[in-house]
């Protein structure tokens, strides 16, 4: 109810009103406006704290894959001879290598027409392919390439038309023409590099001579009948390559697992030049990634801090001071940072060994030179603190791989059928394995992503696979349970601070309510009094009148 003005007893009406709303509903008020304040601030605190902790979890997610830390890397001592890269199965090593002849398509030209539209002639022309004898007597079709017969007809047999029917009869033959001051020719490249991937071309020319050069014929090429009428400008020809001294020979010039697990990219012949190889450990992908987690994981522990410590200058204290789950966290994170490694024999087992330690404030600091040390002389033990690994107890069985989702643990290895590249079948922990090349034998349902190489021995029982979680999965795990978008702490506790701040505004609609009935009543009782002190008003005026007219009355009679 609105008062927009002062009562008839002179009462402010809406001033007292407002004022007695005002003392009554200002305890509440003050207590919701205060409980907003603490939920939201909380609510920022844990969106802090999990934007820090997703950052914590990439850098250990890249630390727990072994793949990803402990990586080999490629040196060539002259790039310019060939490229290297690397993949699966790598083992470091040094090789020496001479490239003495690269792969190469073959070429042929005709001779020289006066232009692009000169008429060749009609007919049909054959292409095979295969391999020329050294002395080109003999042609060794290759089976893995079909023959292509194309048809000229006559009045499209320029060497325009006749490069385009080449080009568009599915041989993979690329037909161009060249000019120069001679005049045009037609060009043949064969569609792959490799001395079996040379053209014998036979024509069967509309002018009834089909070795003359003249016609059809000019395009006829074929040593091992003396019909050249095509020049070859580029021979068909296998790359020739020596690692350490054994001669390798290959169609291209791109050699794959040459060295096991590596590609080569060849670039350059030149014989008697060797080039130097080198594979070993790329022990900046493992430094980096370390420095990495020890960044993020001091930041995370500075917010952490941040948020729960009690600043003594100020005298206050963080929003989470006195958050028990939040402090559970911090220690939690500097206890398992801090643990060292049990069941494993190596001599590198915690931070510590490799020199991190914490600080006062629960900071990691690194011991440069230790540090150093450790990795020049431990780089493999320092990859199994940090990742999940698998080892084998029996030396004829490798472990190639171990996902992510491979539970810690022993299992037990059995063979039920293995004959080398051929047959591979058996058991890990019980569950049925596969093999595709009868040497991998690859785990299924809670053991995906463990895969096995079989090197040698026989069936039956074949010992444990033991798998072990280094500090960086088990940190990893540990955030699981924080930051899991459907059952982590992070996110149960901030839906349960936004679920309070939704009954903070059912209660401040309660208020409001209450605050519009208090004005209401408040408003009813001061009119009723303004009219009451307005009838008094009348009614003491109406005996002032009559005293004073009293008063009067017997003055008068006195006279």
């Amino acid at each position: 109810m609105a008062l927009t003005s002062i009562g008839g007893s002179g009462l402010d009406i809406k001033a007292i009103v407002s004022a007695l709303v005002t003392a009554d509903i200002t305890p509440s008020k003050n207590r919701l406006d205060r409980q907003e304040s603490d939920y939201s601030t909380q609510i920022s605190a844990l969106g802090l704290i999990k934007s820090s902790l997703s950052k914590l979890q990439t850098a250990l997610s890249k630390l727990s894959d072994l793949s990803q830390i402990n990586k080999l890397k490629s040196t060539i001592s002259d790039e310019s001879y060939f490229s290297a890269s690397l993949s699966g199965n790598v083992e470091a090593g040094n090789y020496q290598i001479e490239v003495q002849q690269l792969a190469s398509q073959q070429s042929l030209a005709t001779a020289v027409f006066t232009s692009p539209t000169s008429t060749v002639g009609s007919g049909t022309i054959s292409i095979e392919f295969g391999t020329y004898s050294p002395d080109n007597s003999s042609f060794t079709a290759n089976p893995a390439k079909n023959s292509v017969n194309i048809n000229i007809p006559a009045g499209t047999d320029s060497l325009t038309a006749i490069r385009d029917a080449i080009n568009n009869s599915g041989s993979g033959v690329q037909a161009s023409i060249v000019q120069d001051g001679q005049g045009a020719r037609l060009t043949l490249l064969s569609p792959e590099t490799g001395k079996a991937s040379a053209m014998r071309i036979t024509v069967t020319d509309a002018d009834g001579n089909n070795s003359d050069g003249n016609g059809l014929s000019a395009l006829a090429y074929d040593p091992t009948a003396a019909i050249q009428s095509m020049t070859q400008t580029i021979a068909a020809a296998d790359s020739l390559v020596k690692i350490n001294g054994l001669l390798l020979t290959q169609s291209s010039n791109e050699l794959k697992d040459a060295i096991s697990g590596v590609t080569l990219n060849l670039k350059k012949a030149q014989t008697g030049v060797q080039v130097n190889f080198k594979i070993d450990q790329d022990k900046s992908s493992l430094t980096n990634a370390i420095n990495d987690f020890i960044k993020q994981y001091n930041d995370s522990m500075t917010t952490l801090n941040s948020l729960t410590n009690y600043n003594a200058t100020s005298k206050t204290g963080g929003p989470m001071q006195s958050d028990s789950d939040i402090r559970a966290l911090k220690f939690n994170l500097t206890n398992m940072a801090t643990q060292a490694l049990t069941n494993t024999n190596t001599s590198i087992r915690s931070l510590g060994d490799i020199g991190i330690k914490t600080d006062e404030k629960g900071l990691l600091v690194m011991d440069q030179t230790k540090f150093n040390k450790a990795v020049s002389d431990h780089y493999d033990e320092i990859a199994s603190l940090f990742a999940k690994t698998a080892v084998a107890t029996d030396s004829n069985v490798l472990v190639k791989s171990v996902g992510a989702a491979v539970k810690a643990g022993q299992y037990d290895l059995a063979l039920t059928a293995f004959t080398p590249g051929s047959i591979l079948s058996g058991t890990i922990g019980g569950i049925n394995a596969n093999s595709n090349d009868g040497y991998t034998l690859s785990g299924t349902g809670n053991l995906t992503g463990l895969s096995l190489e079989i090197i040698g021995g026989s069936i039956g029982s074949r010992g444990q696979i033991q798998v072990r979680d280094g500090l960086a999965v088990k940190l990893n795990d540990l955030l699981d349970s924080y930051l899991d978008e459907k059952t982590g702490d992070l996110k149960q506790r901030t839906d349960q601070l936004n679920k309070r701040l939704k009954e903070l505004d059912d209660k401040r609609q309660q208020l409001e309510y209450h605050t519009d009935q208090l004005t209401q009543r408040y408003t009813k009782q001061f009119t009723a009094l303004d009219a009451l002190l307005v009838k008094m008003q009348g009614t003491s005026d109406f005996l002032n009148q009559q005293l004073a007219s009293i008063s009067n009355i017997s003055q008068f009679n006195r006279k």
